[in-house]
This record gives C-alpha cells, sequence and structure tokens, in this order.
C-alpha cells in the first residue's frame, strides 16, 4: 500500500462518517496525539510538572483534573464514542457509553500516575528515618554527648558512618551496639548503648 492510497483511504474514512462519528474520533484521535506527544516527552525527560487546572497545584499529574488524566477522559471518551456508534447503537447509548469510558480511563490514568510517582526516590539520605536504629560503634566514643565518635548504621537501606555523641556518661568502645535516639544536626545523631 502506497502512502498515498493509505492517506486516500482514510480521507474515504472520514467522509463516509456521520457527523457525531466525526465528532467522537476527532476528540479520540487529538487526545490520542497529545497523549504520543506527552509519552514522547516523558521519554526524553520533558514532562515537567503537571499542573492541576483547578487549583495551580504540582500534584505530578495524579489529580483528576490535571493534564493527564483528563487528556486520558477525552483519549476514552471519543474511541468509546466513535465506536458505540459504528456499532448501531444510538447517539444516546453511545453517549453514555463514551462518558462511562472516558470517567474509568480517567480515573486509570489518575491511578497510574500516582503508583508511578510513589516509586520514586530522591536518593538523598533522611538521617531522620536513623531514630530508633541498631548501630555499631565505629570510632569510639567519649562519654557525655562529647564529640569524635562515628558509629555505623543502615539509613533508608543504605550503611552509613555517622558522627555520634554518646548519652551515656561512659565511653562506648568500637565494635559495641548503640541505639539512635535522637538527632543533633543534619550529620550528627545522638546514640545511648545498649547494654
Amino acid at each position: 500500500m502506497t502512502p498515498h492510497f493509505a492517506l486516500f483511504e482514510t480521507f474515504t474514512w472520514w467522509a463516509r462518517l456521520s457527523t457525531a462519528q466525526q465528532f467522537f474520533y476527532a476528540i479520540g484521535i487529538v487526545a490520542g496525539l497529545v497523549t504520543i506527544i506527552m509519552a514522547l516527552l516523558a521519554l526524553i525527560g520533558l514532562d515537567h510538572h503537571d499542573t492541576d487546572i483547578a487549583h495551580g497545584d504540582h500534584l505530578e499529574g495524579s489529580s483528576l483534573l490535571s493534564v493527564k488524566p483528563i487528556t486520558g477522559f477525552f483519549l476514552g471518551f471519543g474511541w468509546a464514542g466513535g465506536i458505540a456508534l459504528d456499532n448501531g447503537l444510538s447517539l444516546t447509548v453511545a453517549s453514555l457509553i463514551a462518558f462511562g469510558s472516558g470517567t474509568v480511563l480517567m480515573l486509570f490514568f489518575a491511578w497510574l500516575i500516582r503508583t508511578i510517582y510513589s516509586l520514586r526516590t530522591d536518593g538523598t539520605r533522611q538521617i531522620n528515618n536513623a531514630i530508633g536504629a541498631i548501630g555499631t560503634v565505629y570510632v569510639t566514643l567519649p562519654p557525655g554527648r562529647a564529640a569524635g565518635g562515628q558509629i555505623n548504621v543502615t539509613v533508608g537501606g543504605r550503611l552509613e558512618t555517622l558522627p555520634a555523641l554518646n548519652a551515656a556518661l561512659r565511653s562506648v568502645p568500637s565494635g559495641e551496639k548503640v541505639k539512635v535516639v535522637g538527632i543533633i544536626d543534619t550529620n550528627t545523631v545522638l546514640v545511648e548503648p545498649l547494654a
């Protein structure tokens, strides 16, 4: 099939459609093109924050009133309505099917986007996650919150070496287990010996 013949067939197909079918298919085709463009932009990293149309909040596309789910609504609405009319259903029934299909696709897009973004991590250490963790003294901890000691502790799934202050009145030697009981600053923890 030559490109000219394919283009001719497309125009012939479009001309045979009723006005209602053209309406539904036009919405579906435009929404499909927008979806493809957004997917291509996402692949090359140009899909910055999606904006909630109602409030202007940056919700990463997971709100029902953001661009991606609304595009999903029109994608489902257009194609389902056109296909329903192709199958001989009345305009009223086709409209109901289109609205239902669009709503389902919009909810699916919002759920999918929310699920995908929940899997993201920024990779930065969250030292607050260390509270309650059990670590091992790496460099002996002087007594009475004096500086100079370090511990090895798992924070966010990674083994970290952190400066630590000792809450006990005795020094804690290297190799002894300690529990993180507080945060001193963005890099230093407060610990107490387990024994």
